[in-house]
C-alpha cells in the first residue's frame, strides 16, 4: 500500500485552535454569561415583588377575617354597634383607627416603623331587609417611604359584605 502524504495546511490545522478562534470563542461565553447575570437580576426582582404581594394579601386577609369575626353588635339588646365596626376609614389615606401598619416580619408596628400598611373603610348599606349592613373594603400597599418600581403592583385590595338581622 502506498501512504498518502499530507500537505502542509491540513498538518498546521490538526495542532490545535489559534489565538484568534480562543479569543472568539471567550468573546461569546461572555457575552452569555453576562445576559444570564442579567436575567438572575430580573429574577430576584420578580420573587421580590412576589413576595411583597403575598405579604399584602396574607396580612390584609388577616385583619378582614378579624373585623368579619368581631360582633356585630357590643349590646344587642339595644343595638349598639360593635366600635370596631363604625362606618370610617379610608383606603387612600391612613386614618388613626382603621389602618395597621406591619414590620418585615410581619408583625404591627408603630407607624414610621413599618414597611407595609393596611387600611380598611367600613360604609352603612342601605337596605329593605330588618338588617344592618356594612361593606368592608381593604388595602394593603408599601408603607409611605417604601415605594419602589414594584410598589404600584405590589398591592392587595379585598371587599366584603357583613349583615346582622335588626328584627
Amino acid at each position: 500500500m502506498r501512504e498518502t502524504k499530507r500537505s502542509p495546511r491540513a498538518t498546521r490545522n490538526d495542532r490545535g485552535f489559534s489565538l484568534i478562534e480562543v479569543m472568539v470563542s471567550i468573546v461569546i461565553l461572555t457575552i452569555g454569561l453576562l445576559s444570564l447575570a442579567q436575567m438572575m437580576v430580573l429574577s430576584t426582582n420578580a420573587n421580590s415583588l412576589s413576595g411583597r404581594m403575598t405579604s399584602c394579601s396574607a396580612l390584609a386577609k388577616e385583619q378582614l377575617e378579624r373585623l368579619k369575626a368581631a360582633p356585630f353588635f357590643s349590646a344587642p339588646a339595644t343595638l349598639t354597634r360593635n366600635p370596631l365596626l363604625l362606618a370610617g376609614g379610608d383606603v387612600n389615606a391612613t386614618v388613626a383607627g382603621y389602618s395597621q401598619f406591619y414590620d418585615v416580619d410581619g408583625q404591627p408596628s408603630a407607624q414610621g416603623a413599618g414597611i407595609l400598611e393596611v387600611r380598611w373603610q367600613i360604609t352603612d348599606q342601605v337596605t329593605a331587609l330588618p338588617l344592618q349592613m356594612i361593606r368592608i373594603q381593604m388595602r394593603c400597599l408599601p408603607a409611605a417611604g417604601m415605594q419602589d418600581q414594584f410598589a404600584v403592583i405590589g398591592e392587595a385590595r379585598f371587599t366584603t359584605l357583613r349583615t346582622a338581622n335588626v328584627g
